[in-house]
This record gives C-alpha cells, structure tokens and sequence, in this order.
C-alpha cells in the first residue's frame, strides 16, 4: 500500500480512496476493497485501520481547533522524530495501540498544518512510513507515542514538506523521546558510503562514523548480537579488530562490526568477553561468578 504514495505529495481522502479503487495489486475480493475505500472517504479520525492490507493511516492536523486545543496536543517533527497523539478517547490498551506498538503493521503517515486556509479545506502532505519507538507510559486520553519516520528527507526541496518538518506548536516542551541514536536503515538521510579517496579523512569524522554505525544496525537487524534488545537508542556498534589496530577499510567494514548492549559492549571492548568463531561467548577468568551473577552474564550466551 506504501508504494502508491510519494513522498511530499498531496492527497486528501477521497484521492486515496480513489488511489486504492483504480489499482489492482492487492489480491482481496472487490466488495473488500469497495469497503476499505468507503471507510477511508467517510472517516473523520485521525487514525484508520485497513486491516485487509496490513496498514495503518494516520491524519494528523498540526494547528488544533478550539475544541481540540484543550487537550494540549504536541505532534510535530523533530528531526526524523514525529511526536504523535492518538485519539482522546483512547488509552494504551485500545487495540489501535496496541496494535501500532506490535511494530507489525505499515504505518503511513498524512499531514497538514491547516486543516482549512480561508474556509477551503487543505490536503494531507504523504510523510512517509513511520515506525513506533516509545510512549509515555503514564498518558492516556490521548496516548501519547513517537515514531520514527523511515523515510525523513532533511535536504527535501518540497515546500509542503519542509513546513511541515519546521513547524512546531507553542509548547513543545513536552515530549517523552530520549533521542539518543536512534536510526533507521530506510530513511532518507542516509549515510553515503565513502569513496576510497576520502577514507583516510573520514574515518575519524561524523559522516564515516555515521555511515559504519547505520551498517552495523542493518547487519546486525537493529538487535543486539547476544541478548536480542531491540532498543536501538542504547545499542553500541563496536569493532571487532579494535580501532586503534583497524587500517581504514576496517574502520568502515560493517563486517568488522558487532552490536551489543550497553554492558556487554563495555565487557567486550576492555577484552573481558569475546566469542568464538561458532559465536560461543568467551569469558575471562578475571571477571567473579557474583560479578557474572550482577552482569547477568553466562556461559550459554553466544551471538
């Protein structure tokens, strides 16, 4: 379904309505499609379920109404960060969110600043696929969760969609994201790799390092190696030949790469764990069986 929109162009329901009725890739009965299209034409919330293609589409207006701005709502980008509020009549158990959290479903997200510009009604802007990343375990009413936008494009030239990336509400203090490196293996600002020429200069830089981490994430499916933690923002990318001794195709190689968490990262770069060819874990006789015991390190771990 994602593959019928392009980003930074506009559509308002009826067009993707229209967008779904005129094509014929998706293999469901045409009284099912009849019946997707009517539910996106005629919905007024701002989330809707097309369970028959696996999507989720979100409409998010950024300037609230009168009656909505009691509830304080903040959606606005952030980056590649999209702050997001679900409906006031929802809580975290709603299988809406529930549902938007499992990660299992494509979530494409539509956006306009105004809903109306001297009483004519304004089209949606197509962000992108998102993806969920947190919420704020304490809000309910509405649920208050951030996505990450797969398919940010910070140099776009598209008018509607730098408005819509640079706008943000008057109080914008209150987001529930803790940023730290988060990344995504899809979205537009991806690292490019660097040509041969400008290794020896970029391997110490921002870009060659930006570059080596989002491939490591994409090799090692955004988890770490041994226990399998998908929280991205606290995974490590380290070297397997350390730094110091890598030569500069090294420094870059996602294959000289490993992802691990926090403390298992820490234990492996000062050489107190490591793994075996078969990816059994190696432990050092340095390290005591309580310190194992805290660490919730044991011998059975392997990559």
């Amino acid at each position: 379904m994602k593959n019928l929109f392009e980003l930074g162009s506009k559509y308002s329901r009826h067009i993707i309505s229209d967008s779904l009725n005129d094509t014929d890739n998706f293999p469901i009965p045409s009284d099912k499609l009849e019946e997707i299209v009517k539910r996106i034409k005629i919905s007024r919330e701002g989330i809707v379920h097309v369970r028959e293609l696996n999507s989720y589409l979100l409409f998010v207006d950024l300037v609230k109404g009168d009656k909505e701005k009691r509830f304080h709502f903040n959606e606005y980008f952030e980056n590649d960060y999209f702050h997001w509020e679900s409906q006031t009549t929802q809580k975290q158990d709603d299988q809406q969110i529930l549902d938007l959290i499992s990660k299992k479903y494509d979530i494409l997200l539509f956006v306009r600043i105004d809903q109306k510009v001297k009483s004519i009604t304004q089209q949606f802007t197509y962000c992108g696929q998102v993806q969920y990343i947190t919420h704020d375990s304490k809000s309910n009413y509405p649920v208050r969760v951030d996505l990450l936008s797969l398919e940010y494009d910070k140099s776009t030239k598209n008018d509607s969609l730098k408005d819509i990336y640079e706008w943000k509400p008057e109080d914008s203090g209150k987001t529930t994201l803790n940023k730290t490196n988060y990344s995504s293996g899809k979205k537009r600002t991806n690292y490019s790799k660097p040509g041969k020429t400008e290794r020896r200069g970029l391997v110490t830089s921002r870009v060659g390092q930006g570059w080596y981490r989002q491939e490591v994430l994409k090799k090692w499916d955004y988890k770490c190696g041994v226990t399998g933690s998908d929280i991205i923002k606290i995974l490590i990318s380290s070297h397997i030949v350390p730094w110091k001794d890598s030569d500069d195709e090294e420094k870059l190689d996602s294959d000289n790469g490993i992802l691990l968490s926090p403390d298992l990262d820490g234990l492996f770069d000062k050489y107190l764990i490591s793994f075996d060819d078969s990816g059994e874990i190696l432990i050092s006789n340095k390290l005591t069986e309580e310190e194992l015991k805290l660490l919730g390190i044991n011998k059975n771990m392997r990559l």
